[in-house]
């Protein structure tokens, strides 16, 4: 198997940031039947962060090329993709969610800047 291309990347970013996890949507929707739009975002933000954390810490051995095209492609889908399962919350949690995906993808442009070695900026 070849190495991971760029396009591998913007693949991944579809199927992570566009198109909401199955797990979150179904988490989201059991804890909103049976708790109400409270416990719902809670849920959403707490399955969402431990999704996103977990593929920050594989990223660490993705190749340069596939987390530049994940972090790029993640950023752009940011903005114009719907967020679906932020419609079932209170509207809150919708902007913390979208709030910590940001965070994320900084955090991913950050660990690009350092693979690529752009990242004397904040290591003075």
């Amino acid at each position: 198997m070849g190495s991971p291309k760029i396009t591998n990347g913007i693949v991944r970013a579809v199927r992570e940031i566009a198109i909401p996890s199955i797990v979150v949507l179904l988490g989201v929707v059991y804890a909103r039947t049976a708790w109400g739009e409270t416990v719902a975002g809670v849920v959403m933000l707490a399955l969402t962060a431990l999704t996103l954390s977990g593929i920050y810490l594989s990223a660490k051995y993705w190749t340069t090329t596939y987390t530049a095209g994940f972090a790029l492609a993640g950023l752009v889908l940011l903005f114009i993709s719907p967020d679906i399962v932020s419609e079932l919350v209170h509207p809150i949690f919708g902007y913390l969610g979208t709030a910590l995906v940001l965070v994320f993808l900084l955090l991913m442009l950050k660990l690009l800047a350092e693979k690529l070695g752009i990242d004397a900026v904040w290591k003075r």
